[in-house]
């Protein structure tokens, strides 16, 4: 009979392999840090009974996430397009020429504030 628990994500033998939900990479990322640190001193049976320690000291994967600069910058980016997209329909229905000027000025005026940042570089 074949054992074939090796194809199932969540399996210890996936897990073993280096495939799954990314558990075994975070052992492995902890367990060259303390083998590091340790150098000739390092005992697996110690490093292995820390390691529930240092799981439960590590924050969440989704606030790790949400914590890295990108994330802030591209949720501003959507911000301000379902912003711009739920005013500008609005303004120009509105005040549809004033509008188009102040469009043009607003965009005019962020060419020339990126220019002057690059060429301040």
């Amino acid at each position: 009979m074949d054992d074939l628990a090796y194809l199932v994500t969540e399996s210890n033998a996936a897990w073993l392999d280096g495939r799954g939900d990314g558990r075994f990479e975070r052992y492995e990322r902890f367990y060259q840090s303390e083998r590091g640190k340790h150098g000739e001193a390092f005992e697996l049976e110690r490093i292995n009974g820390a390691y529930p320690d240092w799981v439960g000291s590590q924050p969440p994967p989704v606030l790790v996430m949400l914590a890295k600069p990108w994330f802030g910058k591209v949720l501003v980016a959507l911000t301000c397009m379902y912003v711009g997209a739920q005013v500008v329909p609005a303004v120009s229905s509105a005040i549809p020429y004033k509008s188009t000027v102040l469009l043009g000025v607003a965009f005019v005026g962020l060419r020339a504030f990126h220019w002057k940042r690059r060429r301040a570089r």
